[in-house]
């Protein structure tokens, strides 16, 4: 490269390299000196003292007033001491689910501070009915949690529909997806002014789990929402896979696996196959005539015959979608995510049964324990990323 093009960086390029490099160091950590953030970052005592002075200005870290220890004497001045300030802003998680939404709303460590869940309803009409309820959902999450809404820094939305990385359904032509993310983000952005991040439902469970459910500390997983519809977020070797268009999770392909035929969730056939064995005129069960998928397994649990039935149909077909999905992707363990997975202990047991007869070995099946919240939880945790690695151009206070 000819020397002369080579350009030096600016001073207040580097000044931005120091400040993010100790704004990293102080995200997670307590009360830090001058001197531990020296060790940490490698940088001069007087760069870090003023990048925190900067830090302190922009009103991302706060200085902490020092006290003797155990009340004794030191001699000299005592060394100044940093902290992080976690509610410098806030953070909001959505799940714009097909039948409810839901959003939490957390402070920059992840700490919840309010939370709103609309009531079950049959559907949205139109885009602008389903952009209303995710708003509404929005700023009732705020009112709980009793704070400024000009503090938000980052909404990310969760849809049941594939996103590409600008946060648009590609694929057209399927009038579902195009409900489900009527360009939500763009309009989200429009409307109420938030920097809004929309994904996939699915990838957002995967991102929980390895937050704060078993995909923690795991390299090869995958999260499976099992509620109305499956959809995967699958994890290899550590990231996230999304694909072009960002359907590398989609199950169409299970139209095609004989025993499976459709990407119906545990939830919804627990629901109507139960509704189909109580029809029968000889059926005999505790069963209410429109069970819930959770009544369902209670009542397979307790020993209800008809129950039992509906719940080793669901088993042998999960295991040919497990099986499948892990031939295709070879991963270590599949985590049956959403809110059926508080219900479904019993069936994963059965389905790890099941695939151990394929005779290759098996991932490892488990029940999420975040229950109805992953996806909610996932899109917190895509907030906070998007959060620290554009902290510095972001305005907070």
């Amino acid at each position: 490269m000819d020397p002369e093009r080579i350009v030096a960086p600016s001073s207040r390029m580097v000044r931005e390299a120091s400040a993010r490099l100790v704004l990293d160091r102080m995200w997670h950590a307590p009360v830090v000196t001058g001197s531990d953030l020296m060790a940490a970052t490698g940088l001069s005592r007087a760069t870090v003292h003023d990048v925190c002075e900067e830090l302190i200005e922009r009103g991302w870290v706060r200085e902490v007033a020092n006290q003797r220890e155990f009340g004794g004497y030191q001699k000299g001045r005592p060394a100044r001491r940093y902290a992080f300030d976690p509610q410098a802003g806030l953070v909001v998680g959505v799940d714009a689910g097909e039948h409810r939404v839901g959003a939490i709303v957390a402070d920059l460590r992840g700490v919840e501070l309010g939370r709103h869940q609309s009531l079950p309803h049959g559907g949205f009409g139109d885009p602008a009915e389903r952009l209303d309820i995710v708003g509404e959902a929005i700023t009732a999450a705020l009112a709980a949690a009793d704070v400024r809404v000009r503090r938000v820094l980052t909404v990310t939305v969760g849809v049941p529909a594939p996103v590409d990385a600008a946060g648009r359904t590609a694929f057209r032509g399927n009038p579902y997806w195009e409900l489900m993310n009527p360009d939500i983000g763009e309009r989200l952005r429009d409307r109420h002014g938030w920097r809004t991040i929309v994904d996939n439902d699915a990838n957002l469970a995967a991102l929980a789990e390895g937050w704060r459910g078993h995909g923690r500390g795991e390299r090869h997983f995958v999260a499976l929402l099992a509620g109305e519809r499956l959809g995967a977020g699958i994890v290899e070797d550590g990231r996230l896979l999304r694909g072009v268009r960002g359907g590398a999770g989609e199950m169409r392909f299970l139209d095609l696996v004989a025993g499976v035929g459709s990407t119906d969730g545990i939830a919804k056939l627990a629901r109507e196959w139960a509704r189909e064995a109580l029809a029968e005129p000889v059926a005999r069960s505790v069963l209410a005539p429109d069970p819930d998928a959770a009544s369902v397994f209670a009542a397979a649990t307790a020993g209800d015959a008809l129950a039992a039935g509906v719940v080793d149909r669901i088993a042998e077909r999960m295991a040919r979608v497990i099986a499948t999905l892990a031939s295709l992707v070879d991963t270590d363990q599949v985590i049956i995510a959403g809110r059926v997975a508080a219900s479904c202990g019993s069936l994963v047991s059965t389905v790890q049964e099941l695939l151990a007869r394929h005779g290759d070995p098996p991932p490892r099946v488990l029940a999420s324990t975040l229950g109805g919240d992953a996806v909610m939880l996932g899109a917190v945790k895509r907030s906070l990323d998007d959060v620290r690695e554009h902290a510095l151009q972001l305005a907070v206070g």
